[in-house]
């Protein structure tokens, strides 16, 4: 498994779905609402980003890989990017679809169209702490995934993962 948690610039607005349903249901904004994501942060938030690569244990061989954006208060954004929540608290989930294979993700003007191989779900949004994950193609590699991050996001910054890494060491020396 490999992992990197990053800091961003967080974006004015992020968009995330099926190209063909922005164009299909550009005068249905509730048919759209349900479809895709389009979101813009409150003001006062932060953003990070989280590149995951893993394999499936059901499916040896099997890469999966996923870009987690992720939008909160300073204060919260760690506790977030580490998978943790308040018990107090409620995901509402939406998964984002394709029919088409092919999503599109706009970051502040910047876009692409990520061809899939297939139709069917290839990300969510979950309303609690505003994240938004992406499976990536299977011929999309880690670097490959990492350099949209990087184009997507402005002032990438290893400063969360570094500042982690380097408590971990600590602890197990002790």
């Amino acid at each position: 498994m490999r992992k990197e948690a990053i800091k961003i610039k967080c974006p004015d607005r992020i968009q995330f779905g099926d190209p063909m349903y922005f164009e299909d249901y550009r005068n249905d904004p509730e048919k759209l609402q349900k479809l895709v994501v389009d979101y813009r942060p409150q003001p006062g938030f932060k953003a990070g980003v989280s590149l995951v690569e893993t394999e499936h244990p059901e499916y040896p061989g099997f890469i999966a890989r996923t870009m987690t954006i992720y939008f909160a208060p300073e204060q919260y954004l760690s506790i977030y990017m580490d998978g943790k929540m308040y018990a107090s608290q409620k995901i509402d989930r939406k998964e984002i679809g394709v029919d088409t294979a092919c999503y599109l993700i706009e970051v502040d003007g910047r876009y692409e169209d990520i061809k899939t191989g297939g139709d069917g779900y290839w990300g969510d949004y979950q309303e609690l702490y505003r994240e938004i994950s992406i499976a990536m193609p299977d011929e999309q590699s880690f670097e490959g995934m990492k350099h949209l991050a990087e184009y997507f996001f402005e002032d990438m910054s290893q400063e969360m993962v570094t500042k982690k890494a380097g408590r971990k060491k600590e602890q197990e020396r002790s």
